[in-house]
């Protein structure tokens, strides 16, 4: 496993810049490794990382733990929360892991200096919690594929929907988070 800075590092050098998002979501993913005693996440291929917020910390903890969206082992649960559940497919164990504290730094103050001596209890809560996951949302091929019968555009995992008796994609059942012009 890297070291607390190489992993602070790695996140820097991805996402762009050093903020209190990627200090947080380094810390959250080692504490939650270590919890789960996986000691070598970048070679580990049974952990599911399931974050709560679409910002920073989401990015330090894909560089932290290997675990990607197009891998399926990272999963998007938009909270709006600075917070992740870790889930070990091996072991059937999963932590959560919340940013709890309320202290930030002040502006201009370097997030990494500031975060350095301020303990995990006071900055995180975990706690054990159990996870289910569906065949269909596990990583691998995708378990079936189908066509919407509205727009003919490929459906995977089981993500259509039954409108009238017709099989049809989230788009078409009136879900689309666009507009087509």
């Amino acid at each position: 496993m890297r070291t607390l800075v190489e992993d602070i590092n790695a996140a820097v050098d991805y996402h762009g810049h050093a903020c209190s998002g990627i200090v947080l979501g380094v810390r959250m993913a080692r504490l939650a490794l270590a919890r789960l005693h996986i000691d070598k996440p970048l070679e580990y291929r049974d952990l599911i990382v399931f974050v709560e917020v679409d910002r920073c910390l989401s990015d330090a903890i894909c560089v932290v733990t290997g675990c990607t969206i197009g891998k399926r082992r990272m999963k998007l649960a938009d909270y709006g929360k600075m917070a992740a559940t870790f889930y070990d497919l091996a072991t059937k164990q999963a932590v959560r892991a919340v940013v709890t504290g309320n202290k930030f730094p002040p502006a201009g103050e370097n997030p990494v200096l500031f975060w350095n001596n301020i303990p995990d209890e006071d900055v995180f809560t975990v706690e054990n919690v159990s996870v289910g996951l569906p065949p269909e949302d596990l990583p691998g091929l995708p378990t079936r594929k189908i066509n919407c019968q509205s727009c003919g555009e490929n459906i995977l995992d089981g993500r259509e929907k039954k409108v009238a008796d017709k099989v049809v994609c989230c788009a078409c059942a009136g879900e689309a988070y666009y507009k087509r012009l």
